[in-house]
């Protein structure tokens, strides 16, 4: 397995326009909360209420992030639990509304992703030759942020 370095670098190197970047600040998350809502429609009857296919698939994410690294691990828990808590919520209103809603965020997000590497970048998304940077594009950002603020262990 890389190392979160490797794999940030990697992906890093798909993303050198800061115009590129930009879409991505905006489409990851976006992408990011409409698969959480999918997942959260998934529910088994006999387990309780709040285990959904959102939970077990977060889990699945945060013990790879943990391998990778353990503070990073746990600033995306940060990050995502409200996301995982707001995509339940939605998950229980109207079948009409949540289709509507994923249907929106999830397309509008790849759309913001596709403008930033076919306009901006003019190279093809780093996930097309590794599907796990799809992973690592969350990451990455958050990576970006800590720098931005001075936290030299991402420097």
């Amino acid at each position: 397995m890389k190392t979160l370095k490797e794999q940030v670098d990697i992906y890093a190197s798909y993303h050198q326009n800061p115009y590129n970047r930009l879409t991505h600040y905006f489409g990851i998350p976006t992408i990011i909360f409409s698969i959480l809502l999918f997942l959260s429609w998934f529910r088994y009857p006999s387990l309780p209420w709040w285990i959904n296919g959102s939970i077990i698939f977060c889990i699945a994410v945060f013990v790879y992030y943990f391998l990778l690294d353990k503070t990073i691990a746990f600033i995306m828990a940060l990050i995502i639990t409200p996301m995982l808590f707001i995509a339940f919520w939605v998950s229980l209103l109207s079948w009409k509304l949540n289709i509507g809603l994923f249907l929106i965020l999830f397309i509008g997000g790849w759309i913001l992703q596709f403008i930033g590497h076919t306009v901006f970048e003019k190279k093809r998304p780093a996930f097309m030759d590794n599907l796990i940077q799809l992973l690592i594009g969350p990451l990455f950002f958050v990576i970006e942020v800590l720098k931005k603020i001075g936290v030299t262990k991402y420097n």
